[in-house]
């Protein structure tokens, strides 16, 4: 099939699969700004690893649960496929906080209490125990998010664990998926980053911040994804042909300045839903258009 010429050293989304699987087990984050892809990679490689017969969680913190759309209902019987709902986790959250350390505060300090759970914080402490809880199952199967915190945000965490200490009054209340978060973020070996972007200006030089933040809290990208490339396919038409031009510049620019392992995943005229859609992108055949 046909690929990006050797100066680029791309290879196919479907290229990274055996090496994600290879441990046995972990945690797989696609991460990338909104439109890039970041779902259908996601979808994809959960897909991919499922059916090499492994246990998988696809899960999102999408509040508009593209996966499912992704996936148009169809299902595997070994990939699992869930949402975290921010509503859900933070009433869950200021329940059980209420519950806990409210059932040793009189009127007042339960009032107190109740103060400190609206804070716009209690919904990033209920997001980020969830997400822990998703990464801490990377420790007996897979796991795949297609959003996940920034880097920015993780390095937010140790704040967002101070205001969870101070609101429960003790330390010992940090759930240990919490306690061990950034170190699973930061095992090369238990958490693979795949930052998806596309063959573009905007979307390359925002996933090129994204990897400076995530660096910042030493958490190293796996490789970048680039998404809709369509330098490997036959074009005919000339517009299509200026615009595959044009994407050399970018596809030239993640490799040789921002990333030490590069796949893509070629132009599709659709966008890919359901299981044979996405099976597709992680084929070793290319799909070929004459548009």
């Amino acid at each position: 099939f046909a690929v990006l010429d050797e100066s680029q050293a791309a290879t196919l989304l479907s290229e990274l699969i055996d090496d994600l699987v290879a441990p046995g087990h972990g945690v797989i984050l696609a991460m990338g700004k909104g439109g890039v892809g970041k779902t259908t990679t996601a979808a994809a490689v959960a897909i991919a690893i499922a059916e090499r017969g492994y246990e998988v969680h696809l899960t999102t913190t999408d509040p508009a649960a593209h996966i499912v759309d992704a996936l148009n209902d169809e299902r595997l019987p070994n990939l699992l496929v869930s949402r975290i709902d921010p509503a859900a986790e933070t009433a869950k959250y200021s329940a059980e906080i209420l519950g806990k350390a409210g059932a040793k505060l009189d009127a007042q300090g339960k009032a107190l209490l109740e103060e400190d759970l609206r804070s716009p914080c209690t919904e990033e402490i209920a997001v980020f125990r969830a997400f822990a809880d998703a990464v801490a199952v990377g420790t007996n199967k897979f796991v795949v998010l297609d959003t996940a915190p920034t880097g920015h945000t993780v390095l937010l965490l140790d704040s967002a664990l101070a205001h969870h200490r101070e609101v429960t009054r003790q330390s010992s209340e940090i759930p240990d998926a919490v306690k061990n978060l950034l170190p699973r973020l930061r095992d090369p070996d238990f958490t693979r980053v795949l930052i998806v972007t596309l063959p573009e200006s905007t979307p390359v030089h925002e996933a090129a911040a994204l990897q400076r933040d995530l660096r910042r809290a030493e958490i190293k990208p796996y490789a970048w994804v680039i998404n809709q490339v369509l330098s490997p396919l036959p074009i005919t038409d000339l517009l299509m042909k200026q615009r595959q031009s044009h994407e050399q510049k970018y596809l030239r620019e993640v490799k040789e300045v921002h990333a030490g392992r590069v796949a893509i995943i070629p132009w599709q005229i659709e966008p890919p839903t359901g299981l044979q859609a996405l099976n597709r992108l992680t084929d070793c055949e290319l799909t070929t258009t004459n548009s």
